[in-house]
């Protein structure tokens, strides 16, 4: 779309047993918006609007000298945002029935079919505007997330990596890529894809944040498995790492609780007969990578991350925590 400002979406937690599907409705308006048309006779008075909230855009669009196609768009998406879907497509059927063939009207048919769950209605419209614009980003990112919902990881994956290697300032084309990979089981893949944001990018963080847990997330822990050491080892290096990109402490500290879980239950597993045997007094993150000494790791993290807590009640589960995983001693 002419002029689309991009906003960022993020990777979800746990289906397919690894990852959570994209959110349609919160993703949908987090698509690129069109940019206002210079020459709509309300184009001035958009760009004066101060407010930000949906419930204030719709009451100060309301005091619009006269409607325009801007202003009505506006407000579609405004009463979307606002959780107001009959109202929206009220009003879009209404501006339908006068520019059916307006891009922009086909452009809010798709984001309203979306966010109300008509996930193939979307994809014809956005396939309409991608036939218009065969070379903006908007409408790929769009059908990406079509296909998506629609559970054709495919055809996500190939537009999302299209924006990804064409344009890497749309970041959330590679959160969106790394969601199908891991869907469709490849973490590896989904692990480069996250580590392959900048750092120069202001989600590199979460993208960092997102490769850890990419690397061991609903990981089986098996005894054969030794390429999870290798994730492991990789997966303690990343949050190490993230010390320098200025991730909060409390964050830092409950990835750290999930990769020492991780190695814990392999270890459990039987999974420390797969170390090297020339890895005598290898350690992670500062802990022993034997039982005792993850579990004292385990500990340690959930007393900080105990101090960190806000409430009472969370504090007292994370010490709970600690004590559970706290090793017997003999004192």
């Amino acid at each position: 779309l002419p002029g689309a400002v991009s906003a960022v979406g993020g990777l979800g937690g746990g289906t397919s047993g690894l990852v959570k599907g994209a959110d349609a409705p919160a993703a949908s308006l987090a698509l690129p918006v069109p940019r206002v048309d210079a020459g709509d006779p309300n184009a001035g008075f958009l760009a004066g609007l101060m407010a930000s909230a949906p419930a204030e855009l719709l009451t100060a669009l309301a005091a619009a000298p006269a409607p325009s196609t801007e202003t009505r768009l506006r407000e579609i998406r405004a009463r979307l945002e606002n959780g107001d879907a009959p109202g929206a497509l009220t009003a879009l059927e209404s501006l339908e029935g006068e520019r059916p063939d307006d891009w922009r009207v086909v452009w809010y048919r798709g984001l309203a079919a979306l966010v109300t769950g008509g996930h193939e209605d979307a994809a014809l419209a956005f396939d309409a505007v991608y036939d218009a614009f065969p070379g903006e980003t908007a409408p790929k990112l769009a059908l990406g997330l079509c296909a998506e919902v629609l559970g054709q990881l495919d055809n996500a994956a190939e537009y999302y990596r299209l924006v990804w290697s064409t344009d890497p300032s749309h970041v959330s084309a590679a959160f969106g890529l790394a969601r199908v990979q891991l869907a469709g089981g490849d973490r590896a893949a989904a692990v480069r894809t996250l580590e392959s944001v900048p750092e120069s990018s202001v989600h590199c963080t979460a993208a960092r944040v997102a490769a850890v847990r990419a690397r061991l997330r609903r990981r089986t822990a098996d005894a054969g498995d030794v390429a999870f050491l290798d994730d492991l080892t990789a997966a303690a290096r990343q949050v190490e790492a993230l010390d320098v990109y200025g991730l909060d402490p409390a964050r830092r500290e409950q990835l750290s609780a999930e990769v020492l879980g991780c190695a814990l239950d392999w270890v459990l597993s039987g999974g420390r007969g797969s170390v090297p045997p020339a890895a005598g007094g290898r350690t992670l993150l500062g802990s022993g990578l034997d039982e005792r000494g993850l579990r004292f790791g385990l500990e340690r993290s959930y007393r900080t991350l105990a101090r960190l807590a806000r409430g009472g009640e969370e504090r007292i589960d994370l010490v709970e925590r600690a004590n559970r995983y706290r090793p017997r001693t003999w004192v």
